[in-house]
């Protein structure tokens, strides 16, 4: 296995001002689903549906344009959203106008300390708000845990899917295995500045740029919930079985309202049953986890 020098971990330290220009510029395409991305937000859905009994309070940590917070809150559940970039709080304000029972708060997911421990019923913390935390992702999971009363759901990016995926856009863009591989492979760590090649490879991307990014194994991620306190009721790949059969197959379930619904089902089993620590979808967050606090407040 080959090993990274370890002079590229000094410079991991995530500046919050550069991310949130980016998700501010990612923000008007947020909910714009692509390949496996429907997927992801069905089966993310289908387990919330799951935990929603006895739940009053809901936060929505790093909620962007208000893919979750919103419906919520129409469902007259009193919602919290969070979000540390202004143009996503702009976007979800204005999509919210109409609806009561949702409160918008502009804070980053790291420090969640206006809220008082044990705070919600119900705290999600999907997408990018825990992984584009970079070196202070761990962080963000336990401000998360410290503010769940009865549950918490969470997604972070899978360190096996961005393994492969730097394995094969790595060697497409340079010809090679690139350095960015390897320190993915050992510390789930990726960061612009990181390698010479990184720019190269996140052109394309929004404002040409990928975020300071940490991924995790779930192993890793149920350590760190356990040492929080919490008791992990599911951890492990999200929708593997989408990444598995491949594009052509994600594009005709797409396209085909009943066969859509039935590939989520296949999806849901495949992840519980067959696969649990799979790499998840391509698209979105591939690592998903459901836990309570070991203790009653």
């Amino acid at each position: 296995m080959r090993r990274v020098t370890p002079s590229w971990v000094a410079i991991m330290k995530v500046n919050f001002e550069r991310e949130k220009q980016w998700w501010d510029a990612k923000a008007p395409k947020e909910e714009r689903d692509l390949a496996d991305e429907a997927i992801n937000r069905a089966l993310r859905w289908r387990e919330i549906e799951r935990h929603l009994a006895g739940v009053q309070t809901i936060l929505c940590v790093g909620g962007g344009t208000g893919a979750f917070s919103i419906p919520l809150a129409q469902r007259g559940f009193s919602v919290t959203h969070v979000d540390f970039s202004p143009r996503m709080v702009e976007i979800a304000q204005e999509r919210a106008k109409s609806v009561a029972g949702i409160r918008f708060v502009e804070a980053n997911a790291t420090d969640l300390s206006q809220f008082p421990g044990r705070s919600f019923d119900l705290v999600l913390n999907m997408d990018g708000a825990i992984s584009f935390s970079g070196a202070e992702a761990e962080k963000a999971i336990l401000e998360s845990c410290r503010v769940t009363r009865k549950k918490l759901i969470l997604t972070v990016t899978n360190r096996a899917l961005m393994i492969e995926v730097l394995c094969s856009v790595g060697l497409g863009v340079t010809g090679r295995f690139v350095d960015a591989l390897f320190a993915m492979w050992e510390r789930g760590e990726w960061y612009q500045g990181q390698f010479p090649d990184n720019p190269m490879l996140s052109a394309g991307m929004t404002q040409d740029y990928f975020g300071a990014l940490k991924a995790f194994l779930p192993g890793e991620l149920r350590g760190i919930l356990e040492t929080a306190r919490m008791r992990v009721l599911r951890c492990g790949g999200l929708g593997s079985l989408a990444l598995l059969c491949g594009q052509e197959t994600v594009e005709r379930v797409l396209q085909d309202e009943e066969l859509f619904s039935r590939f989520v089902d296949l999806c849901d089993r495949f992840d519980q049953e067959i696969l649990p620590d799979g790499p998840g979808t391509r698209q979105r967050a591939g690592l998903f986890a459901v836990a309570e606090p070991m203790v009653e407040p």
